[in-house]
């Protein structure tokens, strides 16, 4: 049975809606006593959440890459001269390039950010 765009759409918005939507409800909970606050509090421990954030999806992209250089490697020596398939090893090659892009920009956008939240020191 073959799902529609729209469906597909629609699954992955309220998926995506439902998982933000327990976050909303934490964020609504006043102080409890006997229980201490979690999470970052300062500028600084944000900016440390958001390096961690960075760093996975560094590493994430990477490992990705990775396996899609690999598998287009297999690709291109199983293709047998067939003119598609090596097309689309080489295609998959590009996107594996682009994903190491993506992840050295991941690197970058932590000094970005953080220069971004601190303030300049005068």
């Amino acid at each position: 049975m073959k799902m529609s765009k729209i469906a597909k759409l629609s699954l992955v918005v309220s998926t995506i809606g439902l998982l933000l939507l327990g976050n909303v409800a934490i964020g609504q909970v006043a102080q409890i006593p006997g229980i201490q606050q979690t999470g970052p509090t300062t500028v600084g421990g944000l900016v440390d959440v958001l390096k961690g954030v960075i760093r996975w999806t560094y590493i994430i992209f990477f490992v990705i890459a990775v396996m899609f250089i690999l598998f287009a490697a297999f690709s291109y020596l199983t293709a047998g001269g067939d003119a598609e398939k090596i097309t689309t090893a080489k295609n998959r090659v590009i996107y594996a390039a682009i994903a190491i892009i993506v992840a050295l920009l991941a690197v970058g956008f932590e000094v970005i950010i953080r220069n971004f939240l601190t303030s300049p020191s005068v």
